[in-house]
């Protein structure tokens, strides 16, 4: 036997050959039986019910992918968050292979500052092109 609590019903007790069903409609939570050529119907309103959410879409593809389909990384410009190009990249390295350019300012920190600001990145993006720890597969 199947026991079911209501507050408007304190116990009802069904058994299978009672066909039971439950039945969400229009807010409401909906039992019905049949017993003994009877038709058992309770309903019971559902508070706080949080409304079905539909399958979404999405409509464009991811912007930064972790890897194109034959599982090499995307580097470079074509890396979704990439705010330079591998022709900025070059001449960057160039600048800074210019003894005469990288002596005209009074520290490291400033002439990565300047280029950092000429070309709308963080001092330290510069650095790492610098030190060659990012974009590494632009050679000058």
């Amino acid at each position: 036997m199947t026991s079911f609590n209501f507050r408007s019903v304190q116990l009802l007790e069904l058994s299978d050959s009672d066909s039971p069903s439950i039945d969400v409609q229009e807010g409401h939570l909906v039992l019905t039986a049949e017993r003994g050529g009877e038709q058992i119907r309770i309903t019971a309103p559902l508070k706080n019910v949080l409304p079905q959410v539909k399958a979404t879409t999405v409509s464009k593809p991811r912007r930064f992918p972790i890897s194109i389909p034959g599982g090499e990384k995307r580097a470079g410009e074509l890396n979704g968050m990439a705010k330079l190009t591998d022709s900025e990249v070059k001449e960057m390295r160039l600048l800074l292979s210019d003894k005469n350019f990288v002596k005209s300012f009074k520290s490291k920190q400033a002439l990565y500052e300047e280029l950092a600001k000429t070309y709308k990145v963080h001092f330290a993006t510069v650095r790492s092109i610098a030190g060659n720890f990012s974009w590494k597969h632009i050679k000058v």
